[in-house]
């Protein structure tokens, strides 16, 4: 019996001692676990901040302050066009002289179609942009990337070297004399003239990296000149080509 009673408190001890060390390293793997759960969060944190950040950190307060008030004008414009359109949908639902309303209203639209197409000359504020490229290194890229820029910036409409009239199909290509647009030879210097908001147009081709930036970098060497006005004139127009394949949806 003594024998016994020695092997089952032997047993018991025994398995008590595992029970304790199983706990300890089930104890000490959940704090590691712990640990790295908390180490992969501050790195995936950090990661996705630095992510966020690396778009406007390189930027200068002055490009900065530049780009808010382009958002805050864009953020008026749109503003404005909404609460004519509130206008106008007033007036519609009243039935009060709703026809002349609709008609007023699809005259408008029409209008901005046929700016928008280039169909019609145009007059009213902007900017020209004359591009000197004594080195002709000024490639149909970079001026494409050019009416980008100006078309992001709130280009209404635009002509180049007063030939040309720049809408959504048009196309640049190289020439051997400058440029070929949409079909036609533009010869250097460059001249873009552009109706839109004149700060707006003019800091988005000063802003760092655009247009202006690119032109007169060292690789390409051209010289930009940007004026304001406060009435341009563009007269050429544009002569669009009948479409072969899209028709309107019934």
């Amino acid at each position: 019996m003594p024998e016994h009673h020695d092997r089952r408190e032997w047993a018991e001890n025994h398995w008590r001692k595992i029970g304790k060390d199983l706990a300890s390293v089930s104890t000490g793997q959940i704090l590691v676990a712990i640990i790295l759960c908390l180490c992969s969060f501050m790195v995936v944190t950090q990661v996705r901040s630095r992510h966020d950040q690396d778009a406007y950190s390189t930027m200068s307060r002055a490009d900065l302050v530049t780009m808010l008030d382009s958002l805050s004008d864009s953020s008026r414009q749109l503003d404005s066009q909404i609460a004519d359109l509130r206008a106008t949908t007033r007036e519609l639902q009243s039935g009060a002289d709703s026809r002349k309303v609709a008609q007023r209203e699809a005259e408008e639209r029409l209008t901005q179609m046929k700016i928008l197409a280039g169909t019609i000359p145009v007059h009213g504020p902007g900017i020209k942009i004359t591009i000197d490229d004594p080195e002709d290194k000024v490639t149909s890229d970079m001026v494409l990337d050019a009416v980008e820029e100006m078309r992001d910036a709130g280009a209404e409409a635009m002509v180049l070297n007063n030939k040309v009239r720049i809408v959504a199909n048009t196309w640049f290509a190289a020439s051997p004399d400058g440029l070929q647009v949409s079909g036609t030879t533009v010869t250097r210097p460059y001249t873009l003239t552009i109706i839109g908001e004149p700060h707006d147009l003019k800091e988005g081709a000063k802003f760092r990296g655009g247009l202006v930036s690119q032109m007169e970098s060292d690789k390409v060497g051209a010289s930009v000149e940007v004026t304001t006005s406060q009435d341009l004139t563009i007269t050429a127009v544009a002569h669009p080509q009948p479409m072969t394949h899209a028709t309107p949806v019934r």
